[in-house]
């Protein structure tokens, strides 16, 4: 008898603490402790943005009204060639300013986000900023011939990035780093604001 009751006992114990629906935790698995902030592996963390928008949807040309070409100084606002390496789909626009020194662009990029951007450019290479609610980074580099570039990664939505890029027009006066900079961000932030009305 003795033999019979312990292979029922585990039996019942075991019943106890598993479950037959797929996704639900074992009783093993419930420790009673408080759910943590991290990220778990495998999972992500979800974005605070004013509103997610899916660029695939986004003629970035459209972000720029005629009020905010007045006031960021754009002479010229058209489509332009979109690059192959933003994914099947992307857009861009380009912006040229009154002044000459600086073009613009923005670009929007489809075929990965904030995670494929650290991994692309490198962390260690990208400013976290806020761009009008919406999480994004900032890179800087040099384009060919040595005008400053900068570039702004605007976290629009799950797995895609809006780019918004301003550069320094080769062998003009007063082209540096900081310049086209402050060119981005004014752009960048009137680009976040049109994007969360979409």
């Amino acid at each position: 008898m003795r033999r019979l009751a312990i292979p029922f006992l585990l039996a019942a114990v075991l019943a106890g603490c598993s479950t037959t629906e797929p996704g639900k935790p074992s009783a093993s698995d419930e420790t009673g402790s408080a759910p943590t902030t991290g990220t778990p592996t495998g999972t992500a963390t979800p974005v605070n943005r004013p509103k997610a928008v899916d660029l695939k949807t986004v003629e970035p040309c459209s972000l720029i009204s005629a009020e905010q070409r007045v006031a960021l100084g754009l002479s010229k606002v058209e489509p332009g060639n979109p690059l192959p390496d933003y994914g099947e789909g992307s857009k861009r626009c380009n912006q040229t300013y009154a002044s000459v020194k600086f073009v613009s662009s923005i670009h929007t990029l489809l075929n990965g986000g904030v995670d494929r951007l650290k991994q692309t450019t490198g962390e260690s290479k990208l400013t976290p900023l806020q761009v009008a609610g919406y999480p994004a980074y900032l890179a800087q580099r040099e384009a060919p011939g040595g005008a400053p570039v900068c570039e702004i990664y605007v976290d629009a939505h799950d797995g895609q990035l809006l780019l918004v890029d301003a550069g320094g027009v080769f062998g003009e006066k007063g082209n540096t780093p900081e310049a086209a900079c402050a060119q981005a961000k004014a752009l960048a932030g009137a680009v976040g604001t049109a994007l969360a009305t979409k």
